[in-house]
């Protein structure tokens, strides 16, 4: 927890967090594989040199791998989701991928808003407003999943993927409502009016 709260820190404080996010992700992901290899040459060296009273080799495997259990599922959990953070910090970047993969994806979700345009589905409000605070929703995500992931119980590589395919596709959704949101606003196509407005 203290080695978690100084990384933080330290991306907090420096000149570009941006930067700093991965390279501390890569880091923290980098150590835990080389923790992990050396987990794999000491449990090798361990039933090398059992001494002759052991009997049984994959007992004495067993009881080394049930010792370790929790740590090796920490060292992968750590490793999966410091590459997962350096992506995602990447790819926010200016990077000439980052911007390719941010321009696709916008291209995508015009395209989705264009069918739903010509298909008279319109997002009204929801999706103005959606375009306006796109920025402060795709933060809030970022904080409940980063809150999720923290006060989860024993979290695994299946629950950083979990967590990651939840913000695709929420990512995704508020992509294609604040599109569709930015072509009823260039279209003019009217906001529904408000119940009782008198409109």
């Amino acid at each position: 927890m203290l080695t978690v709260i100084l990384g933080a820190a330290g991306v907090l404080l420096a000149h570009r967090r941006r930067r700093a996010l991965a390279k501390t992700a890569l880091g923290a992901a980098i150590a835990c594989l080389i923790v992990a290899i050396v987990l794999v040459v000491a449990r090798r060296y361990y039933l090398d040199h059992l001494p002759p009273q052991v009997q049984s080799e994959a007992a004495a495997a067993a009881i080394f791998d049930h010792l370790l259990h929790f740590l090796r599922v920490t060292l992968r959990t750590v490793i999966v989701l410091g590459v997962v953070v350096a992506l995602g910090a990447y790819l926010v970047g200016p990077g000439r991928m980052a911007r390719g993969v941010r321009a696709a994806s916008e291209r995508t979700a015009d395209s989705a808003a264009r069918w739903a345009d010509t298909h008279d589905v319109h997002t009204g409000r929801v999706g103005t407003w959606t375009a306006d605070h796109r920025r402060w929703l795709t933060i809030g995500i970022l904080l409940v999943l980063a809150l999720l992931f923290a006060l989860w119980n024993h979290p695994t590589v299946l629950t950083v993927l979990l967590l990651v395919l939840v913000l695709l596709v929420v990512l995704a959704l508020i992509a294609l409502v604040a599109a569709t949101g930015r072509r009823t606003r260039t279209a003019g196509h009217p906001a529904p009016a408000e119940p009782g407005s008198g409109r």
